[in-house]
């Protein structure tokens, strides 16, 4: 039997998809109920995969959403990943989708704000950079629960981790995150470049998610 379409093309679909994929991300989000401090990263993925599923604009969209999708065929000398959320295309490849990795930042505890900046850089973009996640793919997304509802607070901390890491990130010196070249006026959005063992460039699109929204709309 032949098969439709080859893999450049499967890869071309997943970079018209992106546009499409960040404003239901941000736009879902929106509905989403109030959210406790205490609340892990988890279940706060669950409840909100389960909002983009539900969300009207996901019916009309070429591709299904999983929650923590397990890729098996990834890079060699790398693990296998949990993928938080992934937005896969009708083919015949499951190593051709769109990963989005949420962490949680800007936490407040009895001992005061943590930020988990670090982490989110050590613990969720170098999984892209590696190529634990989309190995195959040119587009990849960060999801920040921001609980402070400080965004450029948030930018700002994880600016400076990205800059410290910027050499293992695969980024040209000094590391810096710019403006999303998708939804460049929105303040809620950036976007970093990164160099791994293919020759094209990987784009890494950041999008905080306030949580103080998310209470101001439940």
């Amino acid at each position: 039997m032949k098969s439709v379409g080859v893999p450049n093309e499967w890869i071309d679909l997943i970079d018209t998809m992106v546009p499409d994929i960040l404003d239901l991300v941000l736009s879902t989000w929106l509905q989403m109920p109030a959210i406790p401090p205490s609340t892990h990263e988890d279940p706060i993925t669950e409840a909100f995969c389960q909002r983009l599923r539900a969300n009207r604009d996901s019916g009309r969209l070429p591709f299904r959403i999983d929650i923590q999708f397990v890729e098996l065929d990834v890079s060699p000398g790398e693990d296998q990943g949990r993928l938080d959320i992934t937005f896969s295309p009708a083919i015949p490849r499951e190593d051709i989708y769109f990963c989005l990795e949420c962490k949680r930042l800007n936490v407040p505890s009895a001992t005061g704000l943590r930020r988990y900046a670090t982490e989110y850089v050590t613990r969720g973009m170098i999984k892209f950079v590696t190529g634990q996640y989309s190995s195959n793919v040119r587009h990849g997304g960060m999801l920040g629960y921001v609980f402070d509802g400080d965004l450029p607070g948030a930018f700002s901390a994880i600016a400076r981790a990205i800059r410290t890491h910027h050499k293992k990130l695969g980024m040209d010196p000094p590391g810096d995150m710019q403006p999303s070249s998708l939804r460049p006026f929105d303040s809620k959005c950036r976007e970093t470049r990164h160099r791994r063992q293919i020759k094209e460039y990987f784009l890494l699109h950041h999008l905080m998610a306030p949580t103080s929204q998310a209470i101001a709309n439940g």
